[in-house]
């Protein structure tokens, strides 16, 4: 049964790779990446490449289906300054399953804290693996379950696999001169204002730092979110990452 098993998430992941060659757009492909890790029993996955380093770098990979109200929180108290996962992560070969953490870190108080925040937003059990090539920074891929169920060899196994694919997909579709997936244009005006909406500043207060009224704050990041197309704030931040117009240092 075993075998006949492993067969069957073999031939899963092959359809897989074979539908993510069609993916033209990284929405296309984060979908793909969402309907594979749920039939191996997990909720969430995010795969994140440049986001934080070079501005307006053309290879910068951002494909996350993580709540909402996670990633508010996360920008808003900037726990993406100490995440222990991505600690601990870039001490392993292979990955980690998150319960593994304290094998390769201390904690912090903070970093246990985050942890647990994560926790009551349903990120119960979750596998981290690190996607490492040379003279580039390591790009990270994560599946995320809402239960404690515990995430077996045969789990990670797979979900390196998938990651591998999706990242090498991501790259392509990036590299193929910006013809299948067009970053939204953003004015120099409206990227300072997103910027400051990533640190956590309201209108009021990004109005004072740039020397603008409130109004006209509101109004550069209101017409960035209608651009994308977008509800919330932090999906427009999250959305500007990726089109390379902010990295996470511009909201240090």
């Amino acid at each position: 049964m075993q075998g006949t098993r492993d067969i069957g998430r073999l031939a899963t992941i092959g359809a897989f790779e074979q539908s993510s060659k069609l993916a033209t757009t990284l929405d296309q492909l984060s979908n793909l990446v969402d309907a594979i890790v749920r039939d191996f029993g997990f909720r969430w996955f995010a795969l994140l490449h440049n986001v934080d380093l070079v501005q307006r770098s053309k290879n910068a990979l951002m494909l996350t289906t993580y709540p909402v109200k996670w990633l508010d929180e996360v920008i808003e108290t900037r726990l993406y300054l100490d995440d222990p996962v991505h600690a601990a992560v870039g001490k392993t070969p292979s990955g980690l399953n998150w319960n593994q953490i304290g094998e390769f870190i201390d904690p912090s108080t903070r970093q246990i804290a985050t942890l647990a925040k994560g926790r009551d937003h349903g990120l119960r059990q979750g596998f981290t693996m690190p996607i490492r090539m040379a003279d580039e920074p390591d790009a990270l891929f994560s599946v995320a379950r809402a239960n404690d169920d515990e995430i077996s060899g045969e789990d990670a196994l797979a979900a390196r696999l998938i990651g591998t694919i999706a990242f090498d997909r991501g790259r392509a579709i990036l590299g193929e001169e910006r013809l299948s997936y067009e970053p939204v244009p953003l004015s120099p005006r409206q990227i300072d204002c997103i910027a400051l909406v990533g640190q956590g500043k309201s209108d009021w207060e990004a109005a004072q730092i740039l020397g603008l009224s409130r109004d006209t704050v509101h109004e550069y990041v209101e017409g960035a979110r209608r651009r994308y197309g977008v509800r919330r704030r932090t999906q427009l931040v999250l959305r500007a990452v990726r089109d390379g117009h902010l990295n996470i240092d511009a909201m240090l």
